[in-house]
């Protein structure tokens, strides 16, 4: 680790990364960071730091900035030695939230030999003289934001109370008037008309969407709101007229209320959903655990085709719903078969783990994020900001190459962990055992139906000689409600 500076002085000659965010997309594409790169500039220049090209551009609120994907890249990078001090323009640039200000330093940055330090106050987060300021600035961050949180949701309510009307953005099918208040809008009143029509003559709401040409959750947004009926969500009227007739409203809340297949209800902690890294094999998609099944909730044609032949036992077939059972069975039989190769592969998995597995040179978040550049530079053709994001993502996909590879794993040791997943499996059938376990074996599970899951094998898993246990291609019957593969 390196050593900490003490003071400003001793900035001299370490290396420097950048930290910019702005609250939302909106404002960093029309504001722009110009004015912290400026102050970062100058740091740069005034202390003869070596600019490494690293740099974050966070859209976030600060609230809540410590739980985006680039707070956990560069603190990421941070742990892997690539840079000596962050700058940040602005103390509430960085965050407005206190405690995980205190956090990141103590824990994360402080312990990877990291310092920040703040353009605008000048203020290093590793000086002793400067701990009192800096809290202080983070605390007055953060009574700002609160204090702005406040005043607009005082005014939401005053303007409710006294104009009868929700205030914030207009859903679809309203807009303001010259007074800035709620008014239907007439050019979209037959298409709101229409999807409620739909809706209460029995067609689910992914079909009504399709119809009428809405987003899936615009339309389920629309389709739950009693502004549609003239009314406020505390059920007070309001001040416009209604969109569509009571009668029609409350005949969609009671057809949606009957194909509802989640109510509500807590889920039970005794079955949860081990498989958080199943995706549909065709499109990509998540699969989602809800009421027992597993589902896909905007269904592909691929992955509704491979359902199972209707028979004439009831039974789930409208593919795109399988029981949580089936998928974890898949899970077990794998295991079971993992279990019943080790003995006899211990050679095989002696020289797979002999040589330590090779780090990723590079992760689907370094592409993102190269990606967002180009669709940036489009907009603004701002060539200098590019140049400059990518040198960053060059330096990262460059520290990650060279990470050390992970130790290898003995034989005795691998063989004795794929004989004990299967009782593992087992005995973690309730409570969050199954997920973790799940998790540390599998970083994705594809699956078409029930006629065909491929599993992508953790590192972890790799080098413990699963992959050795594993053929290429296995089969395994399963069976419930018409499901088999």
């Amino acid at each position: 680790m390196n050593r900490l500076p003490g003071a400003i002085e001793a900035l001299a000659g370490l290396r420097a990364a950048r930290w910019i965010r702005e609250s939302t997309t909106g404002q960093f594409d029309r504001y722009g960071p110009e004015a912290q790169a400026a102050l970062q500039d100058g740091a740069v220049r005034r202390f003869g730091l070596i600019d490494t090209g690293l740099a974050w551009n966070a859209a976030h609120s600060g609230r809540t900035v410590y739980r985006s994907g680039e707070m956990v890249a560069m603190l990421g990078a941070a742990r892997a030695g690539t840079f000596d001090v962050l700058l940040v323009g602005y103390v509430s640039r960085w965050q407005r939230n206190l405690r995980r200000t205190l956090e990141l330093l103590e824990d994360d940055l402080h312990p990877a030999g990291v310092a920040v330090y703040f353009c605008d106050e000048e203020i290093l987060s590793s000086c002793e003289r400067h701990w009192d300021q800096l809290v202080d600035e983070a605390k007055d961050a953060e009574r700002y934001s609160r204090r702005l949180s406040r005043r607009i949701r005082e005014g939401y309510a005053t303007k409710r109370s006294s104009q009868r009307d929700p205030g914030g953005h207009p859903p679809f099918g309203f807009r303001r008037d010259a007074a800035k208040l709620l008014e239907p809008d007439p050019e979209a009143a037959q298409t709101v008309r229409r999807a409620f029509e739909l809706s209460a003559a029995g067609l689910s709401d992914r079909a009504v969407a399709a119809a009428v040409g809405l987003p899936l959750f615009t339309l389920r947004g629309m389709l739950t709101s009693p502004l549609y009926v003239g009314r406020l969500r505390d059920g007070t009227v309001g001040h416009w007229p209604a969109v569509v007739s009571e009668a029609l409203w409350h005949a969609v809340q009671a057809h949606r209320a009957r194909r509802a297949t989640n109510t509500g209800r807590p889920a039970d902690p005794r079955r949860p959903y081990a498989l958080a890294m199943l995706h549909c094999a065709a499109c990509g998609r998540r699969l989602t655990g809800d009421a027992g099944y597993y589902r896909h909730r905007e269904p592909c044609p691929p992955f509704v085709a491979a359902k199972p032949a209707p028979r004439r036992t009831a039974g789930r077939t409208n593919g795109h719903a399988y029981r949580m059972e089936l998928y974890e069975q898949i899970v077990e039989a794998l295991f079971e078969h993992a279990a019943v190769q080790a003995p006899t592969i211990a050679a095989v998995v002696g020289e797979l783990v002999g040589t330590p597995a090779p780090v990723r040179s590079g992760n689907a978040d370094i592409e993102r994020e190269r990606e967002r550049a180009l669709n940036r530079y489009r907009r603004d053709r701002d060539s200098e900001a590019l140049d400059r994001t990518m040198r960053a993502l060059d330096a990262r996909e460059a520290a990650l190459a060279e990470q050390k590879a992970p130790e290898a794993v003995p034989a005795a040791v691998a063989v004795r962990y794929l004989q004990e997943l299967p009782e593992t499996w087992r005995r973690a059938a309730a409570g969050d055992g199954r997920r973790m376990l799940a998790s540390a074996v599998f970083e994705r599970i594809e699956v078409l139906g029930m006629r065909e899951a491929t599993v992508h094998l953790s590192e972890h898993a790799i080098r413990h000689g699963l992959g050795a246990a594993l053929p290429a291609e296995l089969g395994i019957f399963v069976s419930g409600r018409g499901e088999r593969i």
